[in-house]
C-alpha cells in the first residue's frame, strides 16, 4: 500500500467519518445539512472544457465536453452521497478526466436527493436524462458509470429501462464504483456485517437506515430501486464492479454477480485490499490512478 493511501486510510479513522453513520436519525440529517450547505449545483466558469448546462425535468445536468460539437459517444455520470448528500466542485476535475481520457462526452445530473424527495424522483431525472442521450448519440453509445450511490443510479437506469413498456436501447458499458445497495437477505447481511469493522468510511448501520430516506413515505417503490441486484440488468453490453476488498458495500458482490449471471450479462469484479470507499474516484495516488485507468480503459472501448 502506497503512502499516501495508508495515511488516506489513517486520516478517516481520526476523524471518526464512521461514526457520523451510527446517529440517531434526527442527529444524521442535522450532519447531512451542514454538509449539503456547501454542496449542490455547480456551474464551471474555467476554460479546461466546454460546458453546457441543460433542464432535465426541472433539474439541471451538466455536460462536459472536450470540444464545441458532441462527441460520437457520452457517459451518464452519477455522484455519490448515499442518495442524501449533494455534489462538490472536486467532482470536476475527474468528469473532465473521463472525458479527455475515453474521448466521450460526460453528462453529470444533479439528480434529487431523497432528503426532499422519493428515490423514484431520483430515477425519473436520471431516467429522462438517459432518453436524451440516446436521442443525440444512439443506442450503443452511452454508458453509464457511478460511485456509491451513484454507482447504485449507474446499475439501475439498466434496470428501469428493463421495466419500461418499451424499453431504449441499453447501455453500452457499465462501471459501479462501490455500488449502494440495502442488504435484502441474511446472506448479503452477514456479508455487509462481517465488513463492518475493516470499513473506516461506512457502517453497516446506515445502509439499513437509507432505506427509510429512499422511500420517502411510499411503499410502492420498485426494489430494484432499493436494493439493486434485484434489478433486470439483461442487454447490457457489460458490467464492471470496483471495490475496497475493505469496505462494507463489497458485502454486495456476491448478489450482483448472480444478477448479471441471470441476466447473462457479462460481468467483471475488482477488489483492492486496504483502500478507502470508493477510492478509485479519487485519482490522487498511485492505486487510485492506476484502477481509475481501468475505468477509462472500459468507457473507451
Amino acid at each position: 500500500m502506497s503512502i499516501f493511501a495508508s495515511l488516506l486510510r489513517g486520516v478517516y479513522r481520526l476523524t471518526g467519518t464512521k461514526k457520523a453513520f451510527t446517529l440517531p436519525e434526527s442527529e444524521i440529517l442535522k450532519v447531512i445539512e451542514k454538509q449539503n450547505r456547501h454542496r449542490g449545483v455547480f456551474a464551471p466558469t474555467d476554460r479546461k472544457a466546454h460546458y453546457q448546462t441543460i433542464d432535465v425535468g426541472g433539474f439541471p445536468c451538466l455536460i462536459v465536453r472536450e470540444n464545441p460539437q458532441p462527441a460520437r459517444r457520452a457517459i451518464l455520470y452519477f455522484f455519490g452521497g448515499g442518495m442524501v448528500i449533494g455534489p462538490d466542485r472536486g467532482d470536476l476535475p475527474v468528469m473532465r478526466k473521463l472525458c479527455r481520457e475515453t474521448g466521450c462526452d460526460v453528462w453529470f445530473p444533479f439528480y434529487p436527493l431523497c432528503t426532499d424527495h422519493c428515490i423514484t424522483e431520483t430515477y425519473d431525472m436520471a431516467y429522462a436524462c438517459y432518453r436524451q442521450m440516446i436521442d443525440l448519440y444512439g443506442g450503443g453509445n452511452v454508458s453509464t458509470c457511478g460511485f456509491s450511490s451513484g454507482g447504485a443510479l449507474a446499475l439501475g437506469v439498466a434496470a428501469h429501462n428493463n421495466a419500461q413498456h418499451a424499453p431504449l436501447p441499453p447501455p453500452r458499458h457499465i462501471v459501479a464504483v462501490s455500488p449502494g445497495e440495502v442488504p435484502w437477505n441474511d446472506a448479503e447481511k452477514a456479508r455487509m456485517q462481517a465488513l463492518n469493522e475493516k470499513d473506516v468510511a461506512i457502517d453497516y448501520a446506515f445502509m439499513v437506515l437509507v432505506e427509510k430516506f429512499m422511500r420517502h413515505g411510499r411503499k410502492d417503490v420498485p426494489d430494484y430501486m432499493i436494493s439493486g441486484s434485484r434489478g433486470d440488468f439483461s442487454g447490457v453490453g457489460d458490467i464492471h464492479f470496483f471495490y475496497s476488498a475493505d469496505e462494507v458495500l463489497y458485502g454486495a458482490l456476491p448478489d450482483f454477480q448472480a444478477a448479471c449471471k441471470r441476466a447473462n450479462v457479462p460481468c467483471s469484479a475488482f477488489a483492492r485490499p486496504g483502500m478507502v470507499h470508493c477510492y478509485c474516484m479519487l485519482p490522487y495516488f498511485k492505486e487510485a490512478r492506476e484502477d481509475f485507468a481501468k475505468i477509462t480503459e472500459i468507457l473507451k472501448k
